[in-house]
């Protein structure tokens, strides 16, 4: 049997609020050598899937 993890997000907080320095950060962090956007995203809780916004 496999179990999988559903996490329901409503109301208010139902996107992140992130800083300019932590996005800045975390994409630092892909560009490093060896490192998959996939790691990265799992280490920050990201679906990797989701495309940055511009501001």
């Amino acid at each position: 049997m496999s179990v999988h993890r559903m996490e329901i997000l409503s109301g208010a907080d139902r996107r992140r609020n992130w800083s300019k320095p932590l996005k800045e950060r975390i994409v630092s962090e892909t560009l490093e050598p060896g490192v998959t956007v996939t790691e990265v995203a799992r280490r920050h809780d990201i679906d990797r899937s989701l495309e940055p916004v511009a501001e």
